[in-house]
């Protein structure tokens, strides 16, 4: 071979070096540095270097082993969690016993930069499939601080939808399940308001017959539109934030309106409610509503689930008093119904659990009384029992303490609520954009003394107050949803109209929006009070006058 060709020979040699060195270049990319790395003599010689940590340590060990690099590596840069697998994966040992079985394998872990900041990496270890070079592994570092971030938040948000899709499921479950629990409650004041309406028509000319019917109808209607005022609220029972009223009340006439609320019913089957209440006639605080919701749903149940012509006993004692002023309460609910399976009353509290021999009684529940009545009780402090045996009835018992309060004459209460009239005579702004409220809302303003004028939209309202002298009007009742400008807007219209009255000018919400942050709006759009429709006349009167007086102070 000549020069020339060996010449051309070496020019093809370097060539093929170069695309070769290209080619591994390329295949390289994204990796911070890659060695050759061997096993025996502990060598270890760099082709790929972005950062140059070996060397360092190297130069301040005064070593090229690798396996005290290595070692010193892991102590200045792996952060303390991973140190020890690092060390582990890395050692001469557990390289050969890993390369006898796998070509390659891949190691993760975690450095901690200057700045604090921690870096993902991942460490590629192949084996040299060359018999010369058989002692030999090729060690690739590459940063995934980008991809296992990419990762994390991926799974984050995954975990996020997750956690989102579920709560929304729980949310519609727990939606679900009031809102058919809630057709059931409003179902029994209903049917009372719809029986009692009927009696009244045709005890129009017996005003005795007709007043105990109205008065019927007003507990029915009362304790509905409780149930409608909590429907919100009702939710809280399965966060454990249900927040409980204590209201002073007589347990007797409770159970009495209770019961009252199943008449219709219970004279349809033909069956019969006995009482029996062993205990004085003292008041006793209790929240109202949800003691009528346990107590209902427990008779509703005797109802549905006794027979024609059963009988219903409806107990009441009054058990040991404490110093504390104290007492507990026991209520039994007896029915000589279908009674229950011993099954089912192990699962009878678990939401939309039915015995599967209901449909003997012709009626299919939603399975959330007994649910909701436990749950109550928990809340309250109560408990509550079961005896049951299929085909000859249930009893459910309650326990509950309740703290006595001084007897209260509800006849001369209701006479004093009865005597609320105006103090005086003041004329009042009424806002309220449908028609037969508003007429019912004139009726009883003007029956209790007050001169009204009333207005069908807050614009109206707005232009009332404006064109009319300073102090014409001595109070505003304002409707919150109106078509053209609302409520809360049209207060802050008449607050900025720059006169000295309107600014005291005592404006009151007087609204079906019911909630609290309903009537935290009604405050901060500069109202002075906010009354939920429908509302209390009392209560309306004794609020207008208070604030009538406040605004002449």
């Amino acid at each position: 071979m000549n020069e020339t060709e060996k010449t051309k020979l070496l020019e093809q040699m370097e060539e093929e070096n170069l695309r070769r060195a290209k080619v591994i270049e390329g295949l390289s990319v994204g990796f911070v540095s890659i060695y050759l790395l061997n096993l025996d003599s502990g060598s270890i010689h760099p082709y790929r270097l972005k950062t140059d940590n070996f060397k360092t340590i190297s130069d301040d060990l005064k070593s090229a082993d690798w396996r005290e690099i290595f070692s010193e590596y892991a102590k200045r840069h792996v952060i303390l969690e991973d140190q020890k697998n690092y060390t582990q994966e890395v050692s001469a040992e557990r390289i050969s016993e890993r390369i006898k079985k796998e070509s390659s394998y891949k190691i993760n872990y975690r450095c901690r930069e200057s700045d604090g900041n921690i870096t993902y990496m991942e460490l590629s270890i192949v084996k040299v499939a060359d018999e010369k070079f058989r002692h030999h592994v090729i060690m690739g570092y590459r940063d995934i601080t980008d991809q296992v971030l990419r990762v994390q938040k991926e799974m984050a948000d995954k975990i996020r939808i997750e956690a989102e899709l579920e709560r929304e499921k729980h949310a519609n479950e727990i939606k679900s399940s009031f809102l058919f629990s809630m057709s059931h409650d409003i179902r029994t004041p209903m049917n009372a308001i719809m029986g009692f309406t009927a009696l009244a028509k045709r005890h129009l000319n017996e005003t005795e017959k007709l007043k105990n019917d109205l008065d019927k109808i007003d507990d029915s209607s009362r304790h509905m539109m409780a149930l409608i005022d909590d429907l919100l609220e009702m939710s809280k029972i399965e966060y454990g934030r249900l927040e409980l009223r204590s209201e002073s009340c007589n347990l007797k006439d409770e159970l009495e309106t209770i019961v009252d609320m199943f008449k219709v019913q219970t004279e349809e089957k033909n069956i019969t409610i006995e009482k029996i209440f062993e205990m004085p006639d003292n008041e006793v605080y209790v929240d109202t509503l949800r003691f009528r919701r346990v107590m209902s749903n427990l008779l509703s149940n005797a109802v549905k689930f006794t027979q024609p012509n059963g009988i219903i006993k409806l107990s009441a004692s009054q058990k040991k008093v404490s110093e504390s002023g104290y007492a507990r309460f026991e209520f039994k609910v007896t029915d000589n119904g279908v009674g229950m399976s011993e099954d089912f009353m192990r699962r009878m509290y678990e939401a939309f659990e039915r015995e599967e021999t209901s449909t003997q009684t012709g009626y299919i529940g939603t399975g959330l009384g007994l649910t909701i009545s436990k749950r109550l009780l928990d809340i309250m402090g109560g408990s509550i029992s079961v005896k049951s045996q299929k085909g000859k009835g249930s009893t459910f018992k309650v326990d509950l303490p309740l703290k006595l309060s001084k007897h209260i004459d509800k006849k001369s209460s209701v006479m004093e609520q009865s005597e609320y009239k105006a103090i005086g005579t003041h004329r009042i702004l009424l806002v309220e954009d449908i028609e037969v409220n508003r007429m019912l809302a004139e009726t009883i303003l003007t029956e209790s003394g007050f001169l009204v004028e009333s207005v069908p939209d807050g614009c109206d309202a707005v232009d009332a107050v404006k064109n009319k002298p300073p102090c014409y009007y001595d109070l505003v009742l304002m409707d919150i949803q109106m078509p053209v400008m609302n409520g809360y807007e049209a207060t802050r219209a008449i607050r900025s109209l720059g006169r000295e009255d309107t600014n005291r000018l005592p404006i009151i919400a007087l609204s079906a929006n019911a909630r609290e942050q309903d009537k935290q709006m009604s405050m901060e759009s500069g109202m002075d009070s906010h009354v939920a429709k429908p509302f209390d006349i009392a209560h309306l009167i004794a609020t207008i006058n208070d604030h009538i007086i406040k605004g002449k102070v």
